[in-house]
């Protein structure tokens, strides 16, 4: 009768001792160096994707260094979800030309892995290039891609004012899942302005009145913001004072942004002359 108790015991033991270890945990926070040691562990494929993630949620994510280090597993590290998380960290600090280093990543004839294809989706709904709207476009039309990848690129396409887009977001209306439907009407507000909802036949005939009468199907675009998860605060974030969180909020592209400050500074000086 004593060893089953004993036994019984020794679980309790350790169950209460691995929650005491988790909370302490919480209150030892991973430093930056570790946070870089195990980024670079070319042993551990989940300390590399634990430590990438972890670096992409600090604010010294976008150092050289680190960006370096992204690239590097976006292009070379056979582990999908390495792979998807330097993505994800790239999207988050890189440029406007990493955009064509994420691009390819999109395509099923690529990777066969979902979460790197969705990764490089909403990647490209942060990094505004011209030059990957074919990749995206590609990517929409495949009725054998997930629907969740092709709703994430009918969103990153709502910042391209094509017609060649326009015509492709008006095909994913017609898809067979709501949430394409849904992602492609905002996409065709956020780029013309008008509101149809997710009938097709009405945005059809809106852009061949437009084009027959030599109009601008744009002339009326709006503001692209990229979405953002939002982090609802809970009682642990508040034990927890002393780490930093990333909160985002909806913003123009990178590329975009430059752009647009760009313009308006163009604007001020003609008005002051």
């Amino acid at each position: 009768m004593k060893l089953p108790v004993l036994l019984l015991f020794g679980l309790l033991t350790s169950c209460v001792s691995d929650d005491f270890n988790n909370i302490a945990n919480g209150f030892a926070p991973i430093s930056p160096h570790d946070a870089a040691m195990m980024a670079s562990n070319q042993y551990d494929s989940n300390k590399r994707r634990e430590g990438i993630t972890l670096l992409a949620n600090s604010p010294f994510g976008g150092a050289p260094e680190y960006l370096r280090l992204y690239r590097d597993y976006i292009e070379y590290d056979r582990d999908p979800l390495v792979r998807s998380s330097a993505i994800k960290a790239l999207a988050r600090f890189g440029t406007v030309d990493d955009a064509k280093l994420i691009s390819p990543w999109l395509l099923m004839a690529t990777t066969n892995s979902v979460q790197v294809r969705l990764a490089s989706a909403r990647a490209l709904q942060r990094l505004h290039n011209p030059s990957v709207v074919s990749t995206l476009l590609r990517s929409l039309r495949n009725q054998d891609e997930e629907h969740q990848v092709r709703t994430a690129v009918a969103i990153a396409l709502g910042q391209y004012p094509e017609k060649r887009v326009y015509n492709e977001l008006i095909s994913g209306l017609r898809a067979s899942d709501l949430s394409i439907n849904l992602a492609s009407a905002q996409s065709l507000h956020v780029l013309t302005g008008q509101v149809f909802g997710i009938n097709w036949d009405e945005w059809l005939l809106w852009g061949d009145f437009e084009s027959a009468n030599n109009g601008d199907l744009f002339a009326f675009q709006t503001s692209y913001e990229y979405p953002t998860y939002q982090h609802q605060a809970s009682w642990w974030d508040k034990v927890t004072f002393w780490e930093h969180r990333i909160h985002e909020r909806p913003d123009a592209p990178a590329g975009l942004k430059e752009a647009t400050v760009k313009s308006t500074y163009d604007d001020d000086a003609e008005i002051s002359q």
